[in-house]
């Protein structure tokens, strides 16, 4: 079927209000008599409070609220923004009288300027009772380890699986690799940190202007936190400047809250950037062990994974990761046996949460990098080993999580075999001798990924489309836009269904008091989730207008058909009216006046695989270590592409962000302290534009038949095979295998030096 809007380029609804300057992010709200929030964060990493002074900060010209754990409600809560049920512990209070990591908040100040609320903040006394501070996991689960939180052992969550024989599939084995894989602990870097704008209306409402992922969900929890019932709260999504997972959480929104509370003012409550890389959220550092028996011909018959995952400080999305891990683990190479154990650890260190891939990126950088090490043991070609152990078209997940009614994958590993040249740069580096003091490599790494956050969470997207009289429309959406274009890509569907034009459709998104549920923007479902509700939603409004027109013309509605705008007849194709002019008519009708307004959700029935593939070249200075990426080659099958450029701006941001996590970004934690070592963004060394290689990105357009369009997953794929990728191809220009990412010049020299002096 020919499409208008649906698999075209269109310029972005939000692209002119962005590059002018007029849209609006949080911080850019002001309000008469508004007051500006600071938080007392704690200077070390594990303690108890024994007293709190705050009489000399309330004392200060300009202050007009401090508040400690003694004046917040005393309720637990899950911060992880996912719908009921929680996902995760109930762990956090508003402030609470013990610290569990350096950068806790210990305080809260609302003041009538920033400064007068950072000087109140040094005149807070605090009495420490300090504990002993537990950086890794391995100390935190030592016996006698005192807790972090009481209870628990400082297990936030664990869980295991086997299917088959495992022991009995390794000895059947010729083959039997055991390695450990670790990951670093890496944070968002999203351009507008945490921010919150909090008042009470005319009603007394508490109402909630933030950079969030997840208003519904965010919602909820704060009614949870500050007993108060949802119709008590309105929260209001502006632009946001970016989320990555970070923002798909409750971190600073109920401690704004308690400050308007208190003093009955706006307060704005703006993290800076050292602040947000402390206190805001980052990536779940991870040891991986991965035990794989193969056969001499390379069948893989047998897997093992274990892994440790450092929540920090509090549960945050917590064990909801792993569990991610564990999902996805057996499916991209089924074996006949396999076992998986997974356990979230508690530490004193900044707390992890969500991030773009869910754990697919320690999972993808582990079992990838496993893949070419095993290859290389059996001395066969990396990619051949793959064609032969991956999934295949129609086969089934062994868990039974995911659907694979749509492959590509066996075509993306074609196209970039085919792109990369690879078979001729691998037989060229591989000739071109040991000697050389800058070495060549190309290697590569595959993945696949879920669409939506079925089934491990309720899965409902929903949409209301309104007709204006002169057949112009309101769309309005519970999903977030946060930067990627959600709002321009549901825009299209409208026009396509509906049959206006894309300058005629205004979007409202998100606003709880009138936009319908949904879940939020995460786990890579928006374009399949609510792109189905609003589809549903044009569908039914189309159909409402071709029934007025079918009165007007005297016919029935089988007999109408829209195209481009005009209501036309099918057997003749004559143009009969347009849809403007029929809604226009409907409005201002004497005998049967009427408006058009739709509503459809969607709940999810499956969660489809996407597939892809990552090729790399790099050059490594074995001299100083560095490694330089010559050209990546990025290919996606996320089944058919609705707007050709937004989805190639994703993959290039996604593959920016992957190529942070293999060569350069870590969050470094002092081991005896617990203090934060770099969090600023000049020591904390992220990918940026002078960094990109050359890039082509390329797509497998298979038809995904449960999506409004065919389509599926590509929010968070592009980021996830890019460091494994990267990592493969230093190793067939070195020759030596790197298990811990990122692969900074330290490392690989370090590396390197100890493999030539054995």
């Amino acid at each position: 079927m020919k499409h208008q809007y649906v698999g075209k380029t269109v310029p972005r609804v939000d692209a002119v209000s962005k590059v002018t300057g007029k849209a609006r992010f949080v911080a850019d709200f002001q309000m008469p008599g508004m007051l500006y929030g600071k938080v007392l964060r704690s200077p070390v990493a594990h303690a108890r409070i024994k007293r709190i002074d705050t009489g000399k900060a309330k004392a200060l010209p300009g202050v007009k609220a401090v508040i400690t754990w003694e004046d917040v409600p005393r309720i637990p809560y899950c911060t992880a923004g996912h719908p009921y049920p929680d996902s995760s512990r109930r762990d956090t209070y508003i402030l609470d009288n013990k610290v569990r990591f350096m950068g806790d908040a210990v305080a809260a100040v609302a003041a009538e300027t920033r400064e007068i609320a950072e000087d109140a903040l040094k005149l807070i006394e605090v009495e420490y009772e300090e504990l002993p501070v537990l950086v890794s996991p391995e100390e935190a689960l030592a016996e006698g380890a005192v807790e972090i939180h009481e209870g628990t052992k400082n297990i936030c969550g664990q869980h295991q699986f086997a299917q088959g024989d495992v022991e009995a599939g390794f000895a059947a084995s010729d083959y039997v690799l055991e390695e450990e894989f670790r990951t670093p602990i890496i944070t968002h870097c999203s351009l507008e940190t945490h921010v919150s704008l909090t008042y009470l209306d005319e009603n007394d409402r508490l109402v909630v202007i933030t950079s969030t992922q997840v208003p519904f969900n965010l919602r909820r929890i704060m009614s949870q936190a500050l007993e108060m019932n949802m119709k008590q709260i309105r929260v209001i999504k502006p632009h946001v400047g970016g989320g990555f997972g970070g923002k798909a959480e409750v971190v600073q929104e109920p401690l704004n809250a308690v400050l308007t509370l208190k003093t009955g003012k706006p307060v704005l409550l703006e993290y800076t950037r050292e602040e947000e890389m402390v206190a805001g959220r980052t990536r779940h550092s991870t040891v991986i062990k991965l035990k794989t028996g193969v056969t001499k011909e390379g069948r893989m018959l047998a897997q093992s994974m274990k892994i440790i995952s450092n929540t920090g400080a509090y549960a945050g999305h917590g064990h909801a990761v792993v569990y991610s891990i564990g999902s996805h683990f057996a499916v991209h190479y089924p074996v006949p046996h396999f076992s998986f154990e997974g356990i979230s650890v508690y530490t004193n260190i900044p707390v992890a949460s969500a991030m773009r891939s869910y754990g697919a990126s320690q999972l993808n950088f582990a079992m990838e990098s496993h893949m070419d090490n095993l290859a290389r043991k059996l001395n066969m070609d990396p990619l051949e080993f793959r064609r032969l152990n991956a999934i295949k078209e129609g086969e089934k997940d062994p868990m039974g999580y995911f659907v694979n009614n749509s492959y590509g994958l066996a075509e993306c590993l074609a196209k970039g075999e085919e792109l990369s040249n690879w078979k001729t740069k691998r037989e060229t580096f591989a000739a071109a001798g040991a000697n050389q003091k800058r070495k060549k490599g190309i290697g590569m790494a595959c993945y696949c990924y879920e669409t939506t956050a079925y089934c491990g969470a309720e899965e409902m997207s929903a949409a209301i489309i309104r007709m204006n009289e002169d057949g112009t429309a309101v769309l309005y959406l519970g999903s977030a836009e946060i930067g990627q274009g959600n709002d321009t890509v549901m825009a299209q569907i409208v026009a396509e269904e509906v049959g206006i034009g894309l300058e005629d459709i205004h979007v409202i998104g998100v606003d709880t008091d009138v936009c319908p549920y949904d879940i939020g923007a995460y786990a890579s479902r928006q374009l399949y989730m609510c792109g189905m509700a609003v589809k549903k939603a044009a569908v039914k409004c189309r159909e409402m207008i071709v029934d007025f027109a079918a009165q007007l013309f005297d016919t029935i509605p089988a007999n109408l058909e829209v195209r481009q705008g005009w209501i036309c007849d099918k057997l003749s194709g004559n143009r009969l009216i347009t849809v403007k002019e029929t809604v226009w008519k409907a409005h201002y009708n004497m005998d049967r006046p009427r408006t058009f307004v739709a509503e459809a959700y969607h709940g999810a029935k499956c969660n489809p695989l996407s597939y892809g593939a990552v090729f790399a070249e790099v050059e490594v200075d074995t001299g100083t270590g560095k490694v330089d990426i010559i050209k990546l080659w990025s290919i996606h099958d996320c089944g058919k592409v609705v707007n050709p450029q937004l989805a190639e701006g994703q993959v290039h941001g996604g593959v920016l962000m992957g190529m942070g996590f293999g060569l350069s970004e870590q969050l470094l934690i002092d081991p005896q302290t617990g203090r934060t070592y770099n969090n600023n963004l000049l020591d904390y060394k992220m990918a940026t534009m002078m960094d990109i290689p050359e890039l082509e990105v390329a797509f497998v357009e298979t038809s995904e038949p449960s999506g409004a369009y065919g389509n599926k997953s590509l929010g968070e794929p592009p980021c996830i095979s890019v460091a494994p990728a990267i990592r493969n191809a230093v190793l067939n220009a070195t020759g030596v295998e790197f298990n811990e990412a990122p692969l900074t010049p330290e490392r690989v020299l370090l590396k390197l030096k100890k493999a030539v002096n054995g």
